[in-house]
């Protein structure tokens, strides 16, 4: 969307200079740790090569990802450039005005309804934003937390996320334990109760990595609709647990006919990584994000008004007036007035006035009519606690510091065992893989320990970015239809011998029956930095009566129509001095009587009162 310049703001300011400033601090501290290897590159290579070159390749990681990550700070930092066509419509906006950033508002896919959605919600009292939960899973959470519905889709994918991952957990750990029992007591073979724990333990570990990593990704693809959550099949996890190691055990014994002292051997190579302590660093980096984010949740949820309440007026009018002025004066005088900052106001459905002419000047009309007001900033009584949020900040880059400490610390310690395993005289063999076995084993325990660290670094990001970056609006939504019929008559004034001036006029009848329908929108968005800031789908959240605005609308529509004039006059003062004069030749002109003298007169007045005599006091008959 374009950066559309106002002298008149929104006052829309950047909300994530919290999240930028605790980012930027992240990475400077980054960038400093990577000092320690850079600055030891030259003394390293004269006692190593391989030393030398692993500090300064171990360093150019961390200083490219320490410069990025306070990159990315300060740019949360800059000045937030706020049009005057931000947010995002709810649909296509058909404004004349707004042509360009309507398109790029469709092809960005930014567009959350259409106007016949919109028109529905108001008909039928309804908000289509809040959608059926999908999936087992979802429908639990839902169930669990019943607010967690009117919440936008983020929250909610960010709630089934989390959640989907405490269950792969305690399902995960059920059918290790399972698997456990089954391979202790020597169901799955004797082979297996020797060899089978430790390579399970590393299953559970990547089968937790990667639904983790999946869930990350799940959170980031898609905030415009909502997701299913189905959760995992516990039925079948737990046969697999069963039927598995049984199965591995039977083809173990079969296949490996190993002496105790070559068991003893393959145990201690298997042994070598003990996903014990990674599995206690996942469970407890879960712990911190789930209460981290899930206070935020529950106090987002407390804030919900799911409300779904419109103010409506239906009347029939009587009026002296054509269609075409009453739809007129409702475009450009009544929505007019209704622009916030002199924003011109979002059109969903265009105003196109359909008039039907039939014979003897009749006819039929229609028209309706869907726009929403400019969208204001709303109160803060919809944000979430600022210490909370600020927590999240904290411990989210306070973790993706620590995921740095560690891949330092493991790549020292591959650079050590590549150190140690060059300098071996015998080169490969079992009795040499034998003697690193402690230094693999401390190697991929600080692998797993990073990438847990850095993953759950990156959820938090994920739930900070989202609770900094929702913004709440509030705006008129409007639907106005209006029906009717229409006649026309004529008539005149003026029309004496005697008159000087004359007014012939047309009038036209129109019965008329408007529907309109308005409510007070509560919608949300969120913001990202860029220039692309707050181009997201705005949700739906809350639909508010007004009557105050409808009795507003009404109120100018009735004074338009009582005000109108039906026959034409003169208003200029020229005009009025002319037919003035004119009056006055014909005045002047006009023929007169002509005049009787005073005998003539009397004699007539006599011959009256005899008459009426006559008539009152006829003669009698003879």
């Amino acid at each position: 969307m374009a950066y559309d310049f106002g002298s008149q703001t929104l006052g829309i300011k950047n909300p994530f200079k919290f999240d930028g400033t605790i980012k930027t601090l992240a990475g400077i501290l980054i960038c400093l740790l990577a000092l320690i290897p850079l600055l030891h590159v030259s003394g390293a290579l004269q006692t190593s090569k391989i030393l030398g070159w692993g500090n300064a390749i171990v360093g150019l990681i961390l200083l490219v990802s320490g410069v990025r990550h306070t990159a990315q700070g300060l740019f949360q930092l800059f000045r937030f450039f706020v049009g005057r066509s931000v947010p995002t419509s709810l649909a296509f906006n058909l404004s004349s005005s707004e042509n360009e950033n309507a398109r790029l508002e469709q092809q960005n896919n930014a567009l959350m309804y259409d106007s016949a959605g919109l028109h529905s919600m108001l008909m039928g009292r309804k908000n289509t934003t809040f959608l059926e939960p999908k999936g087992w899973l979802a429908r639990l959470i839902h169930s669990v937390f019943p607010k967690l519905t009117f919440l936008p889709y983020p929250f909610r994918h960010l709630a089934q996320e989390l959640a989907s991952m405490v269950v792969n957990v305690l399902a995960a750990l059920v059918a290790y334990i399972i698997a456990y029992f089954v391979v202790a007591t020597g169901l799955a073979g004797k082979m297996a109760q020797e060899l089978a724990m430790p390579v399970l333990s590393v299953c559970l570990l990547f089968y937790l990595l990667l639904a983790w990593r999946s869930a990350t990704a799940a959170m980031r693809s898609n905030t415009s609709s909502l997701q299913s959550e189905k959760g995992i099949s516990f039925a079948v996890l737990i046969g697999a647990a069963i039927i598995i190691p049984v199965i591995a055990g039977l083809y173990l014994d079969e296949w490996l006919d190993l002496s105790a002292s070559q068991l003893e051997s393959v145990s201690k190579i298997i042994d070598v990584f003990g996903a014990w302590t990674n599995l206690a660093i996942l469970l407890l980096t879960i712990l911190v994000i789930v209460f981290a984010t899930v206070p935020l949740l529950i106090k987002r949820m407390q804030k919900v008004t799911p409300q779904t309440e419109v103010s409506e007026f239906r009347e029939n009018l009587q009026e002296s007036v054509h269609p075409d002025e009453l739809f007129i004066n409702i475009e450009n005088i009544v929505l007019a007035n209704r622009r916030v900052r002199e924003v011109p106001n979002r059109i969903y459905r265009a105003l196109e006035p359909k008039l039907k002419e039939q014979v003897d000047g009749k006819g039929s009309f229609n028209g309706e009519f869907i726009i929403e007001t400019q969208p204001e900033l709303a109160d803060e009584s919809f944000a979430t606690p600022l210490p909370l949020k600020k927590t999240l900040s904290l411990l989210s880059q306070a973790a993706f510091v620590v995921g740095a400490v560690l891949f330092y610390f493991f790549a020292s310690q591959v650079v050590d065992f590549i150190i140690h395993y060059s300098a071996l005289p015998e080169g490969f063999s079992m009795a040499s893989f034998e003697g690193v076995t402690d230094k693999l084993s401390t190697v991929l325990t600080l692998f797993f320990a990073w990438v847990t660290v850095a993953i759950g670094a990156n959820v938090m990001q994920v739930a900070a970015r989202y609770f900094w970056g929702e913004i709440h609006f509030s705006s008129l939504l409007m639907f106005m239809k209006a029906e009717g019929t229409f006649t026309e008559s004529k008539f005149s004034t003026g029309m004496s011998i005697h008159d000087s001036t004359r007014s012939e006029n047309v009038l036209v009848r129109s019965s008329i029956t408007p529907w309109i329908i308005t409510t007070r929108l509560n919608t949300s968005i969120f913001a990202d930095s860029g220039m692309n800031n707050l181009e997201s789908p705005r949700f739906i959240m809350g639909m508010n009566k007004n009557d105050s605005e409808l009795a507003g609308i009404v109120g100018e529509i009735k004074a338009f129509l009582k005000g109108r004039e039906s026959i034409a006059s003169l208003t200029n003062e020229k005009d009025l001095e002319n037919a003035a004069q004119i009056y006055q030749v014909n005045e002047q002109t006009r023929s007169q009587p002509k005049p009787v003298d005073s005998e003539e007169q009397k004699k007539l007045s006599q011959d009256d009162q005899a008459a009426g005599f006559l008539r009152q006091n006829p003669p009698e008959p003879d």
